[in-house]
């Protein structure tokens, strides 16, 4: 009897490989990569998001909403349909962004925002400042912004346009860098 189970044992020995190699058709030298176009598309995606991020002591710091996420691992980062970032101030304000189309890398340092930019800005006061340019770099850990582009800033009865921006959203600072232009009109 040991000598059938060792023939059997030795059979099962001789005919394993050549039974994996008919089972997954090619040997392991003859496998290729994927296509270049899978390594370098988008590796996941999303509709209908909306993701938050709280402080140490579990407050509300910011959200992030938009309709469709694509993520792409070589480029370490998301593409973003439509937008909407919110900001949440330590003093009770709310400032929220949107844009046509964003880029927001892995780390979440930045948002890039492109396309119709919209910053609304509604003070604990109630007091709205409305920012709009094409162009945004967003840095929602430290509530700041900038443009180099052209940007209007439209606030109860003023308005200024100017080339460039930086903005402090927690210190409610704004510094227009050139060409700035004012408008204010008295309420009668």
């Amino acid at each position: 009897m040991s000598t059938a189970r060792t023939r059997l044992i030795i059979a099962a020995l001789l005919l394993g490989p050549v039974l994996l190699y008919w089972g997954l058709g090619i040997a392991p030298s003859e496998r290729s990569q994927p296509p270049k176009a899978l390594q370098e598309g988008e590796d996941y995606f999303a509709t209908d998001t909306r993701t938050r991020v709280f402080d140490d002591k579990g407050m509300l710091e910011q959200t992030l909403s938009t309709p469709r996420l694509d993520h792409y691992p070589d480029r370490a980062e998301s593409e973003l349909t439509s937008p909407e970032i919110v900001l949440y101030g330590t003093d009770g304000s709310v400032t929220t962004t949107t844009a046509t189309q964003g880029t927001l890398p892995d780390d979440r340092a930045k948002a890039l925002l492109t396309g119709n930019v919209q910053i609304k800005d509604r003070a604990s006061s109630g007091a709205t400042t409305l920012v709009l340019t094409e162009t945004l770099t967003l840095y929602p850990d430290t509530k700041l912004a900038e443009t180099d582009e052209s940007v209007t800033i439209l606030s109860d009865n003023t308005r200024y346009d100017a080339t460039g921006m930086t903005a402090s959203f927690e210190n409610k600072t704004l510094k227009l860098l050139s060409n700035v232009q004012g408008l204010h009109e008295n309420e009668d």
